[in-house]
């Protein structure tokens, strides 16, 4: 990961899709990097190119992420990205808290 404007990372993860495990690539490029507010990469899926969005929205004792993904070009994909995420997040949560 190479985490500056211009620099680029890839994201693998497993996820089960219609009950099978199915594994994920992806590459990125940081467009807009503003601490600590938003990160801003494109990702590149193979087959899509997304723009993606991380707020960090500061709330008395916590901080609360909004991710927006623009770009999406179906349903399927839209739904695989949000659970995805939702799994990442999750995991974050936990290594977070022990």
């Amino acid at each position: 990961m190479d985490f500056r404007v211009g620099g680029s990372f890839t994201q693998k993860m497993q996820l089960a899709v219609d009950g099978r495990m199915c594994e994920y690539a992806l590459t990125g490029t940081y467009d807009e990097i503003v601490e600590p507010e938003r990160i801003v990469y494109r990702a590149n899926f193979g087959h899509a190119l997304t723009r993606v969005t991380v707020e960090f929205l500061a709330q008395r004792e916590s901080t609360k992420v909004v991710i927006t993904h623009e770009g999406c070009p179906d349903d399927f994909f839209s739904k695989t990205v949000s659970q995805g995420t939702s799994e990442s997040l999750d995991k974050l949560a936990l290594l977070a808290t022990s």
